[in-house]
Formats: C-alpha cells, structure tokens, sequence
C-alpha cells in the first residue's frame, strides 16, 4: 500500500517543466540562483529539456518519493479512520464531515511529508547539480547546517495547503463517485467511475489550493535565499494580494492542474484497486484464519 500510493504522484509529480514553471512564475527571485525565466508552460519545458534533457523532467525524484511515502499514506490511513469513526457506512456521512475528515487527514500527512517536501523543492532549485550530490547529501547539509528544525521550516504555511486541497479533493471525490452512482446509475467498483469522480477531485483541489500553492512556495524559496522579504506566511499572502492582486494566486494554474489533475486520476484509481484487492487477498486470509482458529479452540474443547 505505501509503495503503490506515493509511486501513483511521482510520474505526474516529476514533470518538473510544471513544477518549475509554476516556481518561476510565482518566485522571479530564483534568477539569481541561476534557474532561467520562463515564458509560459510551453518555453518552461522546453528550456528543461534543452539544459538537463528527459532527466531533468525527473529531478528530485527520490525525495519526491520520499515525500509521497510519507505524505500519501498516512492521510489515507487517517481519513479512512476518521470515516468509519463518524459511520460503518461511509456512503452515508455528509460532505462538511468528509471535508472535516479530509482536512485533519491532510494536515497529520503534511506534518510527517514536510522534510521531504523541503527536500525535493532544494533538489529542484539546484540546477548545476553543484550543492547537492542526491537525497542523502541534501539531508546531511540540510541537517548540518540548520539542525532538525530545518526540515520543518515553511510548516505553517504547507499545512495550510495541505488542509485545503485533502478537504477539497478527497470530499470531493467520494461526494462525486456517490452521486455519479446514485444518479447516473454508474457501476461502483467501475474504473469509469472512479476516473470520472477524480476529474472532478482534481480540479476543485486545484482551484481551491492554488493561493496557497503559491505562498507556500514564495515563502519556502524565501526561506531558502533568506531575503527576509517576508516575515511569516500570512505576510507573504498579504503581500501578493497588495502587490499583484487576487490573479497573481492563480498564476500558472494551467501547468499547477496539469500536475494535480492527473495525480488525482491516478491516486484514485490505484487507491480503489487496492481497496479491492485487499478485500480479495487480506480480508480472505484474515477470515479463514479467524475460522481456523475457531475450530482449533472447538477441538481443543
């Protein structure tokens, strides 16, 4: 299960001609560590392509995967708790409780995701190569040179995202599969239907989580550079807002749904598979277990 969910993000993840457009466009300071500015989502992979090659559409990825490995799985692993703590029967909670369920789900998975987080965005920024020679060394530099706490710098504003896009995509996802069922009559278990309903997850994640995409990367690049242009989080917001105007949080949302639309079709779709096959493989064996024993207590009677 957290091999399968955090590999589903780390095709779309690392296409990091988004990812790097979408940096670019929100952060023009990172010229000066010498990331080249981009045009639009079309020059953005271009450039990538021409300066690292089809590796450079990759880079980062371990801590990418590091990130999912942690990030990933453990919301999942709560939102379902959360769930089954509210009703045996999900279908039947209302959608401010799954939005409720999907926000805590998010913010314990981003607290346990944050270092791999900070890590893959310096594996990103470094483009020469030159500051770090892969993951490990990341982390021991990271570690030597800002101790532990370094690893959760940009927390308050990550969380923030966090809640937002999991309440937004997961409610949104089971209140479209749910209805998709109830009223266009489509099959439950329908790889149609848990595509269709995470179309539908991915955008309104999107939409919802883009301003604080953009702050959470502004912040944490500036963390980095250590410009001290802003002073918290809620600074950095205030001051997009003041400067550019409510459009400049949604700058680069094109290339920012290129990366969650098809995250979200592909987390979903292998999440439901592997909720099916653990009914076949896990809960089978579990139950045949339990009746062995069963009997042997019968036997030993």
């Amino acid at each position: 299960f957290f091999k399968e969910t955090a590999a589903t993000e780390i095709y779309t993840e690392q296409i990091v001609g988004s990812v790097r457009c979408v940096q670019e466009t929100e952060y023009m300071g990172n010229r000066k560590e010498g990331v080249p500015k981009y045009n639009n989502l079309r020059h953005c992979i271009q450039l990538t392509f021409k300066d690292l090659g089809i590796r450079g559409f990759y880079k980062g990825a371990s801590a990418a995967f590091l990130r999912q490995l942690t990030y990933s799985s453990s919301k999942m692993l709560v939102y379902e708790k959360i769930k089954r703590f509210y009703s045996a029967d999900v279908e039947a909670i209302g959608f401010f409780r799954k939005l409720f369920a999907g926000g805590f789900a998010g913010a314990v998975g981003c607290v346990l995701g944050n270092p791999g987080d900070i890590l893959k965005i310096r594996l990103i920024n470094d483009m020469s190569g030159q500051k770090y020679k892969g993951l490990i060394d990341c982390f021991r530099v990271t570690k030597q040179l800002e101790g532990y706490s370094g690893f959760l710098k940009g927390l308050n504003v990550n969380i923030t995202r966090a809640v937002i896009i999991n309440a937004a995509e997961l409610a949104t996802y089971d209140q479209a599969k749910a209805q998709l069922v109830l009223k266009l009559k489509m099959k439950r278990d329908s790889i149609l239907t848990h595509f269709t309903a995470s179309i539908f997850a991915g955008f309104f994640g999107a939409f919802c989580s883009s301003p604080a995409d953009v702050v959470k990367t502004r912040f944490m690049n500036e963390l980095k550079s250590g410009s001290g242009q802003y002073k918290n989080g809620f600074d950095c917001f205030v001051q997009i807002f003041k400067n550019e105007g409510p459009l400049a949080f949604y700058k680069g949302f094109v290339p920012y749904f290129l990366r969650c639309g098809p995250w979200a079709i592909m987390f979903f779709i292998a999440y439901e598979q592997y909720k099916y096959l653990s009914l076949i493989h896990i809960s089978e064996p579990t139950r045949l277990l339990s009746i062995s024993y069963a009997v042997f207590c019968l036997k030993k009677k």
